[in-house]
């Protein structure tokens, strides 16, 4: 799980926020500046909120650092020191690797409470979770060729213009202005947003199988939807974009990585996860499944991991 931290900071900031009541905050990485502007604290998970009438402050750290072995009563000094400094009503220390036998003395002693995360396997989870990978399905575009057709009656320089910017251009160079939001993208950028308005496409082709050759000629009439290039003489418009390529779908077994969030002595679970860690197209994204041990309820989150 060790990630410089984060991972485990996401997942159990995750997990506290399905179990908060209505009217508490939960923050991530919240930064303590002094009066000159210099930075002297962060905090992993910080959650305010008022209970009946009083105001509530907890403090949640994180540790993941399965190298140093069990974290040290150095860490929960620095947690007392903390909850003193900074007002916090509670504070709660979250290890992977648990917590030496002195620190987790001290910090019974002192009031602050201890949890672990930690691996487990599919075994335990297999009362609500019946699966251990799920697929991914991704359909997947290569452009060969392509052709741009203009309006008629366009200037002659603008044409010679236009021809002098295409040379030595290839489908991925973005050159294609969408006229109502002004980005540009690329002639494989638009061949894979023609195809997605068309996912019958796709039905004939087998998973993870050869491509399917395929021409798609797309027109642009619309004068508040199209494409334009630009040259050195002005904006040529595209009437319509001849695609030449091939298609083919992807499916990936992604797995699962089941984790429990305890509380640490008893051993008493709060919740169990799974997750998927997924790549559609360049984007990570993580999929959950939180059980809550005390209800049983299951919430599936989708979150940037």
């Amino acid at each position: 799980m060790s990630k410089g931290g984060k991972p485990l900071e996401n997942l159990v900031r995750q997990i506290e926020a399905l179990l908060l009541p209505r009217g508490f905050s939960i923050t991530a990485n919240s930064r303590v500046c002094n009066d000159e502007g210099i930075q002297i604290a962060e905090f992993d998970i910080e959650i305010r909120g008022r209970l009946g009438s009083t105001d509530i402050a907890w403090l949640i750290e994180c540790r993941d650092r399965p190298t140093d072995g069990p974290s040290p009563g150095s860490w929960i000094e620095q947690l007392v020191g903390r909850r003193g400094r900074f007002g916090f009503n509670k504070v709660t220390a979250v290890s992977t690797t648990g917590f030496a036998i002195g620190a987790a003395e001290y910090a019974n002693r002192e009031g602050i409470e201890l949890r672990h995360m930690h691996e487990i396997t599919a075994q335990d989870v297999e009362s609500w979770m019946a699966t251990q990978h799920i697929l991914l399905h991704q359909p997947c575009t290569s452009l060969n060729n392509v052709q741009f057709f203009v309006v008629e009656h366009e200037p002659r320089l603008r044409i010679e213009s236009l021809v002098q910017r295409l040379q030595g251009l290839n489908g991925d160079t973005q050159i294609l202005r969408v006229i109502e939001t002004v980005e540009t993208i690329s002639a494989a950028e638009a061949f894979a947003r023609a195809v997605s308005e068309h996912p019958e496409l796709f039905a004939d082709i087998a998973p993870n199988g050869p491509g399917k050759p395929v021409r798609l000629r797309v027109s642009y009439p619309n004068d508040h939807s199209h494409f334009v290039i630009d040259t050195d003489c002005g904006a040529v418009r595209l009437t319509a974009i001849l695609f030449v390529g091939e298609l083919s779908r992807r499916v990936t077994a992604i797995p699962a990585a089941f984790s429990e969030y305890a509380r640490h002595g008893t051993g008493e679970p709060i919740a169990q996860s799974a997750a998927f860690l997924l790549d559609t197209q360049g984007i990570p994204l993580a999929l959950e499944m939180h059980q809550i041990a005390n209800s049983g309820e299951i919430h599936i989150v989708a979150r940037k991991p």
